[in-house]
């Protein structure tokens, strides 16, 4: 065979040769970015799942944790519902001496009386640690309830106690306080009653001797009572916040009886009031 048709095949076999091992070299190459890419998107589905799978568990941690809290609050609620249940004392109530606020029974004679009424001889107030059901937190009251254009009673005035749980009733909150609580804190009682923000509180001196357990202010809403040896407007806000307009107080939103700023607070109307005083019978008022 000729020297040059030697070559030629030499060259051809060099040729093909060489274009195998290119081709090799591209599968090698292909199939290694094949690897690479099924790594990198396994690995990125891998983080996703995970991903997914943490923010799975921590919606459920959650949510166990909002059924719980939402189970605690709902037993809560319902103790406080209950009869003779004490709450324990907030900080603005231990600093103030107070007990707690203390569910009282729930008053199902609502009578409007036009005699006195003996309240430490009724049913409904906090009879805990042995004392007696005073201030009351309902029960039977006069027809005719104190105003609130004045909303601070002072034991000079003897305010008569039968008209303020009418505004129990009403829904309003009832700071009582006796003789032995001191002056400054009355004038502060008396700044309180002031305040625009807490609209449906009343301030009313018990002049009928003094409160029990050496309390000498109490703050009542319908069926609840906190006993305090002072006070401040922290814990008045509070007891406020939470008590007004209750929706156990029988007639809750319900303003006070139209008139009853025109009659004394110590007058203790009859069922019927005279047209002198101007009065109109209450929503409550055909109650027997």
């Amino acid at each position: 065979m000729p020297k040059n048709s030697n070559r030629r095949n030499d060259v051809r076999r060099a040729n093909k040769d060489r274009r195998a091992r290119l081709d090799e070299m591209r599968r090698q190459q292909r199939a290694a970015e094949r690897r690479k890419n099924m790594l990198t998107f396994g690995s990125a589905i891998v983080v996703a799942l995970l991903l997914v799978g943490t923010a799975i568990l921590l919606a459920y941690n959650k949510a166990q944790a909002n059924d719980a809290k939402n189970h605690k609050v709902a037993n809560t609620l319902n103790a406080e519902k209950k009869e003779g249940h004490q709450s324990k004392p907030t900080a603005a109530e231990l600093r103030d001496g107070c007990t707690g606020v203390h569910t009282d029974p729930l008053a199902k004679a609502r009578d409007h009386v036009a005699t006195p009424i003996d309240y430490s001889q009724q049913l409904y107030g906090d009879t805990a640690d042995g004392a007696a059901p005073i201030p009351p937190s309902g029960g039977k009251h006069n027809g005719l309830s104190l105003g609130d254009t004045t909303r601070f009673y002072p034991l000079s005035e003897k305010p008569r106690p039968e008209r303020a749980v009418h505004n129990l009733e009403h829904g309003y909150v009832v700071i009582w306080y006796d003789a032995q609580l001191p002056a400054a804190q009355v004038q502060l009682l008396n700044s309180i009653a002031r305040d625009p923000s807490m609209s449906r509180l009343l301030v009313v001196g018990w002049w009928e001797g003094d409160l029990p357990l050496g309390k000498h202010v109490v703050m009542t809403s319908w069926q609840k009572t906190d006993r305090c040896s002072s006070i401040d407007t922290a814990a008045v806000r509070e007891f406020y916040t939470v008590h007004h307009d209750a929706p156990n107080a029988p007639e809750h939103n319900y303003p006070p009886i139209q008139g009853a700023d025109s009659v004394p607070p110590g007058q203790l109307p009859g069922q019927k009031p005279t047209p002198s005083a101007s009065t109109s019978p209450s929503p409550s008022s055909t109650k027997k």
